[in-house]
């Protein structure tokens, strides 16, 4: 009742967290909420009004963010005072800082390589990709310019009115964090400059050089796209089939992973010129309304504004944009720079009809051949504008910065993904071959219960991880579903099943020590019954008197006292074994999951470390079997089919993530870390095959070990006086008689003087006749060889309260107690 009272406070535990998730779709709370949210949705209304009415030659229009050109920030102007300029035929906009955000510093890099080769020729000039939907990972520089001057992009009135009632709800202060003063223009930026919170932005790049990585999804042509699609009137001018929106995700870090900026982002893919344009976007900075002025001449211009409307329109804002949409906006233009990219491809060894054609095939496959070989994603060039922060980063030179597509990472998954799933199916076969082989109690009895957790944990790890992952990944759904419900059904059943199965037999060692477990088994050696259970084997020395608990004397009213309580089954124990390992694992598995991959985020001497312990750990599970093995004097538990297989099986992983340089998942090359985990995992394997070449044992010094209790001891005739119950006395015939020690006379066998007496008496669980041999002390005790003395260990057993049992019966008895059926005194283990 108690597991079941724990497993339903768990599902209460995690009903509450997902319900305490945000839905995405909060109302607003107030009047006030509602009119800034109403206001706000009308802002991006007409922010797409004025994107849709726009004209090269007359500027940004009155969009958020652009209303001061670089040249007006130099003469120290407000945006509060816009209109600044009045374009018309006469004063046409051009791309220039007096007229555009971006400074002539940035404009000039840019228009030397930016979409300057242009492709004519569709069938013989070899062409850009068009399809450039994966990712590319290199390396930045940062550009000195310390005359660079900060934009100090301000949240409307409204917006900064919210925020701050928002900041005194939530800290108790009114603190001013969005850097807006309608008096005094931009003399608040000086004040933001000092402020500590500017170099936790987002995107406030302080390292010189680090790391850069791209994620690109494109959203196919206008004409094919079907959100997008449905937004073309004239197929003349409004179907584009050389460019299309993309989403380009954007991380830089430094070297040592201390500093991590991430960026999500939409822009204009020029299939022509292999050109790509990406911005942010913000309460205070609508960079995606902006973008077509962005693209440096009026050709792009037109396509940019095409795509950028039919992608605003595929949302409705008056019924799909949300509070939790807003806050997301005014959060973003408090916390990360506003960035503006700039991407130049290089071109492939195809022309542009052969990448049209490959990229056909490879959205609906018809059969038709493609090569084996695509081309992969190699950024030429590029720059980063961040015009808030300041701040320029370029490519660093003879560094190459590519990448794959994603048919081609996806085709690399999906290759991992079979051989993860081959491993898997394997594990799962050698655990049912070793579920096979362990089927007896005895042998149940000598597996160590915290190696098969630590084994049905890491299966369980890669269930879970792998049913997280399969929510994520659409094209490779069924292959990471696969892996998930084979890794699944052998750690939630069998893996499951066989630890529980473990459990029970070992139930009846519950409050026994380590040292009580030593004394269970001998040093010399072990013999299995026909139950497969091991019991120790007499050494020669004489009988071994009881070490642990004094014996009370035996009961004195009757002599064949039965036991009248059996032992209790196991089924209660194998729901109990099977609640709390479930709930235990379960919860474990969920907090290890999470941690893994929190651990992602960590600068790269903490991922490390974490990794190499995890990996020592989650390594050891043989560990406990060799100090299980050294308990119960056992030299084989498992069979070693299972224990090599189990190892290699989990070694193959690591191996090929540390030392293929090119494996999907892009993890570091670390040969020390395939040493130090192969090392650990031999030395594991050698302890192993020690114990069973030397013996369990071998390691520790026999004068450390005490000495075991030997339940099939030699009885001699003095000490039948005792004890012992007097019916063993009353069996022996009358014919003959031999005085004892005490010099009374004590009925013999009809045999007078023989060395060995028999004895009757009844196992109190059986009620059946007992054959007991008994050295008669009296002859000289070198005539009873030591062959004799073995075979007459075969049919009884002797706990330390003198009570007598057959072997079978106080075996299937002591399966599930450790407690004497007669007079519940506690009993050693075997």
């Amino acid at each position: 009742m108690v597991e079941v009272d724990r497993q339903t406070l768990l599902f209460f535990i995690i009903m509450f967290i997902f319900l305490s998730l945000p839905s995405g779709h909060d109302q607003p709370h107030s009047t006030k909420e509602r009119e800034t949210l109403v206001t706000f949705q009308q802002q991006l209304l007409d922010a797409e009004e004025e994107l849709a009415l726009s004209q090269y030659s007359l500027g940004y229009g009155n969009i958020t963010g652009f209303h001061l050109s670089y040249q007006d920030l130099l003469d120290g102007k407000s945006a509060k005072d816009w209109p600044l300029h009045d374009y018309g035929s006469d004063n046409e906009w051009i791309e220039d800082q007096k007229d555009s955000i971006l400074p002539n510093s940035v404009s000039s890099k840019v228009k030397n390589w930016w979409g300057s080769e242009r492709i004519k020729d569709h069938d013989n000039d070899r062409a850009y990709l068009l399809n450039i939907s994966g990712r590319a990972h290199g390396e930045f520089q940062k550009v000195k310019d310390d005359d660079l001057v900060k934009y100090n992009f301000k949240l409307p009135p409204y917006l900064k009115e919210y925020y701050d009632n928002a900041m005194q709800i939530g800290n108790g202060n009114g603190n001013d964090a969005s850097g807006y003063d309608e008096e005094n223009g931009n003399k608040e930026d000086d004040k933001r400059s000092n402020n500590d919170n500017i170099i936790t932005k987002v995107g406030n790049i302080t390292v010189p050089n680090g790391k850069i990585s791209i994620g690109i999804k494109s959203y196919g042509y206008n004409f094919i796209n079907p959100d997008f699609s449905k937004y073309i009137q004239n197929k003349t001018s409004d179907e584009i089939d050389d460019a299309m929106v993309i989403n380009l995700k954007l991380n830089l870090k430094d070297y040592e992973e201390i500093e991590d900026h991430e960026f999500e982002t939409r822009g204009i893919y020029f299939q022509e010129t292999g050109s790509l344009i990406s911005v942010s976007r913000s309460a205070k900075f609508l960079g995606f309304h902006g973008l077509s002025h962005l693209t440096l001449n009026d050709s792009n211009f037109i396509k940019a504004k095409t795509l950028m409307s039919q992608f605003l329109n595929t949302s409705d804002i008056r019924h799909d944009f949300s509070m939790d949409d807003m806050n997301g906006y005014i959060i973003r233009s408090q916390e990360q720079c506003e960035i503006i990219t700039y991407f130049q491809f290089e071109k492939t060894d195809y022309t542009w009809n052969q990448l049209r054609f490959i990229d056909d095939e490879l959205i609906n496959p018809s059969g038709k051949p493609i090569p084996n070989e695509l081309p992969n994603l190699t950024i030429k060039d590029y720059l980063i504008y961040s015009p808030d922060c300041g701040i320029i980063l370029t490519k660093t030179p003879e560094i190459p910065f590519v990448g794959l597509k994603s048919e081609v990472l996806n085709k690399k998954l999906r290759s991992l993904l079979v051989g993860i799933l081959l491993l898997v199916f394997i594990q799962l076969l050698l655990f049912l071959r070793q579920i096979k082989n362990a089927r007896t109690p005895g042998q149940l009895s000598t597996i160590a219960s915290k190696t098969l957790f630590i084994i049905g944990f890491q299966d369980s790890l890669v269930a879970l991880m792998f049913l997280l992952v399969s929510t994520l990944i659409e094209d490779l759904y069924l292959l990471i579903a696969c892996v998930a419900v084979i890794a699944f059904i052998m750690c939630g059943i069998f893996e499951l099943r066989f630890m529980v199965s473990v459990l029970t037999t070992q139930v009846n060692e519950r409050g026994t020590t380590w040292w009580e477990i030593l004394r269970g088994s001998t040093n010399g050696g072990e013999t299995t019954t026909a139950e497969g259970t091991t019991t120790p084997t007499d050494n020669g020395s004489g009988p071994i008197l009881p070490i642990a608990n004094p014996p009370r004397p035996p009961p004195t009213t009757t002599t064949t006292t039965t036991a009248t309580t059996t032992p209790a089954g196991p089924g209660w124990e194998e729901a109990s074994f099977s609640n709390s390992i479930f709930a235990g694992g379960f919860s474990l598995t969920i907090v290890a999951t999470f941690l893994i991959l929190n651990s992602l985020v960590w600068r790269i001497q903490y991922r490390r470390i974490f990794e190499y312990v995890g990996l020592i750990l989650l390594n050891s599970y043989w560990i406990p079997q060799f100090f299980r093995n050294t308990l119960k004097n056992k030299r084989q538990s498992f069979t070693w089919e299972f224990v090599f297989g189990t190892s290699i099986i989990r070694l193959i992983p690591i191996y090929y993530f540390n030392l293929v340089k090119s494996n999907p998942l892009r993890h570091h090359y670390d040969p020390v870390l395939v040493a130090v985990t192969t090392i650990w995992v031999v030395f594991q394997l050698t302890l192993l095959v020690l114990q069973y070449q030397l013996g369990p044992r071998f390691w520790v010094n026999e004068k450390w070990l005490p000495k075991a209790y030997d339940y099939q001891r030699v009885i001699h005739f003095k000490d039948l006086e005792s004890g012992f119950s007097s019916e063993i006395l009353n069996s022996i015939s009358s014919s003959a008689k031999v005085p004892t020690t005490g010099g009374r006379e004590s009925p013999t066998s009809s045999i007078s003087g023989a060395d060995i007496i028999e004895s009757k008496c009844t196992c109190p669980i059986c009620m059946t006749d007992i054959t007991l041999p008994i050295v008669n002390t009296i002859n000289d005790k070198n005539g009873v060889s030591e062959n004799e003395l073995k075979k007459m260990k075969k049919t009884y057993m002797i706990t330390p309260c003198f009570h007598i049992f057959h072997n079978d019966c106080l075996e299937n008895w002591m399966k599930y107690k450790l407690q004497c059926p007669v007079c519940r005194e506690s009993l050693p283990p075997i």
